[in-house]
């Protein structure tokens, strides 16, 4: 294998590796903001209703009435600073990046795949190689931690794409049961 057809591989599956981390990061971030705006609402609410409308359909007397309100007010406040600690909108918004620029380098890879030309393709492919580690080098690390699971994540999106184009009218659910039970029969 070339160097320029192990950096095309690479460059795959860290545009999958993006991917996934941006939509985690974006789900998470979702979730979180909009549990505390409903939570941020509902407790809003429960200030101005009545302590005696309350008492009728919770059985709950004022005092802990009070107390409840305040404490959810004061658990609401502290996951409103640690959304902000962890800053997944941030991470979110640096891995939809990198994914777009490595998106950028996978299509000028493929137009370097169909050049005709032997030295136009050498000389394309050493201006590829440059800016290859140039962009490489500035983008968002991927968490050792998460790398493996990531790099599996992309391999089974590899297979279960072969599994569509051999079997493109089966149903995705099935293709993915298959792949998955293939996986538990013994390679030889």
């Amino acid at each position: 294998m070339s160097e320029f057809e192990r950096q095309k591989k690479v460059i795959n599956m860290m545009i999958t590796a993006h991917s996934v981390l941006r939509d985690r990061y974006v789900c998470l971030s979702q979730l979180f903001e909009n549990t505390l705006l409903i939570a941020s609402v509902v407790l809003n609410a429960l200030v101005f209703i009545d302590s005696a409308f309350i008492l009728k359909i919770t059985k709950i007397n004022e005092d802990n009435q009070k107390l409840i309100i305040g404490l959810s007010s004061i658990i609401v406040f502290a996951i409103t600073i640690v959304l902000l600690q962890v800053k997944w909108k941030e991470k979110a918004e640096n891995h939809s990046k990198a994914a777009d620029q490595l998106f950028s380098l996978l299509q000028e890879c493929r137009k370097i795949i169909e050049l005709t030309d032997e030295g136009s393709k050498a000389s394309a492919i050493s201006e590829f190689e440059i800016k290859y580690t140039l962009i490489t080098g500035t983008l968002i690390k991927i968490p050792d931690s998460k790398f493996n699971s990531l790099k599996l994540i992309h391999y089974r999106k590899i297979e279960l794409s072969k599994l569509i184009d051999k079997n493109p009218s089966s149903i995705l659910l099935i293709l993915k049961l298959k792949m998955f039970l293939s996986s538990f029969k013994k390679k030889t």
